[in-house]
């Protein structure tokens, strides 16, 4: 069993509950020396010693082999019922009590009984304040937290103990929690409609950017044992689609599932490519895996790529390499153009592992960098887990228990700065977080339809909700289309870039697949400039306003080099009857001079063009100062003086005959034009 979580990583409260069952409540106490022979109790009813000591041998007994523990555990809460009954001030019956109170869930009764037991003999169980403050936490009483931690530091030699960083914690928690309780999130928080979840445990949800699409993990178990050749316990991936306002039954991810383990994973923007997790029962390197002899494994959990072929059906996947190492590596997350990959790493031994976030990039020839952990205010001393940035690609939400919050694993949403670095995490807040684990949460293009799991009555299940204004992305939809030749051929070599306007720093860069199609998420509160090159092309530089929706569905046709062959500068503005260029030009120009030094045995004509207003000795010209003002900057950018010349058109060659305002703003242009290929 510990095996199969050893890839989630995180066990909510119910799941320690359920797995650990007798050990948290009895099994650990006889070991804190409350039935070592001879040891003096806080009572002298030796019938009630009796029943006591009997409970404490049918907890051990519960954990031998083929034990059954329910049976047990119904045997040892009679034993401390009758101990109590015997002597209801039986302190170590009382103490039992709160265990097998919390283990059931009755959190209020469990509260009460450690107040009562640790007010009187505090300084004996010194660490049950935590469990009593635990109690409080599942209660929602931040204040009995407190009361709690307060009682313990009032032990003498507690403040010069090693639970100091601990009792912070706690405190910092119900500061928090009182907060958030006063101040509740206004959410709807709703399970995923059958058959996505079902009696079975189906957790880390990843979406297609729409949202209309999603793939999760589903662990197999005794509803699903039938299923080909799958076994009991193993992890699975499922994707199933949202049609007419419903979701489809869920479908195995076909050419991915194995007999092995395969979770977490993440799909790229256009779905046609997936990071996924696979993982085996022990850290060992060298060992053949389940997909075939040419993949090493490296630790328990590694990451591994695959794509959709034209069938239907996902290549066999490949281990990543350099991104993995002998540790832990799992929860990927995918940036939506594809080029960057989020995900958790575990260091050290199992069971103390440390987990933080890591990132890489993809290179040119499409494998991975070496990663790096995440750098600003993301990663603590804590765990941080299932990261997920979300298309506008300002906003990074995660998991972790490393900060203040409600309890267990918290969700968390970082935003991108003005320079560049991530802030501070801010808490999503009471109800989305709960004294519970959440994680895996997963934001759709909209910026507010969120899914995530969370543990519900003894199971996982995928959850869906919308999120609060002050914590959801900005809305974004897709660029796609087919990178073309001007004769139809698709350039599936070639590259789209989005630019910010402004700062001429790349927001996005669209992967073309192997039939020329791209794929780039673009935040719709924003304008962007378009760039789109390919080998043997003249580079094509284009602009999407903020709020316009023209260029969703958008082919993107580049001309071959060729002498004659011309492009018009889209981007490339000027102040009015001027040849001052406007900041906004920088960026193309940026970029054009990027392409110029790449391609050293070109030479281009920088052509100046004007409407027909005013005459045609001022036009042309102005058409001249504005095509040196163009191969000047050009030059100042980097480009060779070798490469450029600059002649002034004015009027003389209309793109399009007429005097509307569309057919003189269309003449009013910057021209590239080649003149050579040496």
């Amino acid at each position: 069993i510990l095996a199969f979580y050893m890839q989630r990583s995180v066990f909510s409260m119910a799941q320690t509950r359920r797995i650990l069952s007798l050990t948290t409540g009895f099994f650990l106490l006889v070991f804190s020396g409350l039935a070592q022979p001879g040891r003096r109790y806080h009572t002298e009813n030796k019938r009630a010693i009796k029943a006591y000591e009997k409970a404490m041998e049918l907890s051990v007994a519960a954990m031998g082999p083929g034990a059954d523990r329910t049976a047990l555990q119904l045997e040892v809460e009679g034993q401390i019922a009758k101990a109590l009954e015997l002597d209801p001030g039986f302190a170590e019956a009382e103490r039992v009590r709160g265990a097998l109170l919390m283990e059931k869930g009755e959190f209020s009764e469990a509260k009460a009984v450690y107040a009562k037991v640790l007010k009187a003999h505090g300084e004996v169980w010194i660490r049950d304040h935590f469990a009593w403050a635990e109690a409080a936490r599942w209660s929602l009483d931040p204040a009995s937290m407190q009361q709690a931690m307060e009682s313990m530091v009032r032990i003498p030699g507690v403040l010069q103990g090693p639970d100091t960083a601990r009792i912070d914690a706690v405190m910092a928690d119900a500061s928090f929690m009182t907060g958030a309780l006063a101040n509740p999130e206004e959410v709807n928080i709703e399970a995923m409609p059958f058959p996505i979840s079902t009696p079975e445990d189906e957790y880390f949800p990843s979406v297609w950017q729409s949202g209309n699409g999603l793939v999760f993990t589903r662990r197999i178990t005794d509803g699903f044992a039938n299923t080909g050749n799958r076994k009991l316990g193993q992890e699975d991936l499922f994707v199933t689609i949202k049609q007419d306002g419903e979701w489809s039954v869920p479908s195995s991810m076909r050419g991915l599932n194995t007999r092995s383990n395969e979770g977490a994973a993440s799909l790229s923007g256009d779905g046609t490519s997936v990071i996924l997790t696979v993982c085996r029962d022990a850290d060992r390197s060298g060992s053949r895996n389940p997909a075939g002899p040419r993949d090493r494994h490296k630790g328990s959990c590694d990451l591994y790529g695959s794509s959709l072929m034209a069938n239907g059906v996902w290549e066999r996947p490949q281990n990543l390499g350099a991104v993995n190492t002998s540790g832990w590596e799992s929860q990927p997350c995918l940036s939506p153009d594809g080029s960057k990959l989020y995900f958790t790493r575990g260091s050290g031994k199992p069971g103390r592992r440390q987990h933080d976030l890591f990132s890489s990039q993809r290179q040119a020839d499409g494998t991975w960098s070496s990663p790096r952990k995440m750098q600003g205010a993301i990663n603590t001393a804590g765990k941080e887990m299932r990261p997920f940035i979300h298309p506008d690609g300002r906003h990074f939400y995660f998991a972790t228990n490393g900060r203040a919050g409600m309890g267990g694993m918290d969700l968390f949403v970082s935003t991108l700065d003005e320079d560049g670095e991530w802030g501070s995490p801010v808490n999503l807040g009471w109800p989305i977080n709960t004294p519970g684990e959440e994680s895996g949460l997963v934001v759709s293009s909209d910026g507010k339809t969120a899914f995530f799991s969370r543990e519900s009555g003894g199971q996982l299940d995928v959850f869906t909700f919308e999120l609060p204004a002050s914590v959801s992305a900005s809305p974004t939809l897709a660029m796609e289309g087919l990178l073309r030749s001007e004769n139809g051929t698709p350039l599936p070599s070639g590259r789209v870039s989005l630019l910010d306007p402004a700062t001429g720093e790349v927001f996005a860069e669209g992967r073309v697949n192997l039939k020329g199609h791209y794929h780039v998420p673009v935040p719709t509160l924003r304008s962007f400039v378009v760039s789109a090159e390919a080998p043997d092309h003249l580079v094509l530089s284009e602009r999407i306003e903020a709020g316009s929706s023209d260029w969703l569905e958008h082919d993107l046709v580049l001309r071959p080099l060729s002498p004659g062959a011309e492009v018009v500068l889209q981007n490339v503005f000027f102040d009015s009857g001027s040849a001052q260029l406007s900041p906004e030009s920088q960026t193309e120009l940026l970029q054009i001079a990027s392409w110029l030094r790449s391609q050293p045995q070109i030479t281009l004509e920088v052509g100046g063009h004007t409407d027909d207003v005013g005459g045609e000795s001022s036009n042309q010209q102005l058409s001249k100062e504005r095509a040196i003002s163009v191969r000047s900057t050009l030059i100042d950018l980097g480009a060779s003086p070798d490469q450029l010349t600059a002649v002034g058109y004015g009027n003389s060659q209309p793109a399009q005959i007429g005097d509307s305002e569309m057919a003189r703003r269309l003449n009013r242009r910057t021209t590239l034009t080649v003149r050579s290929l040496d």
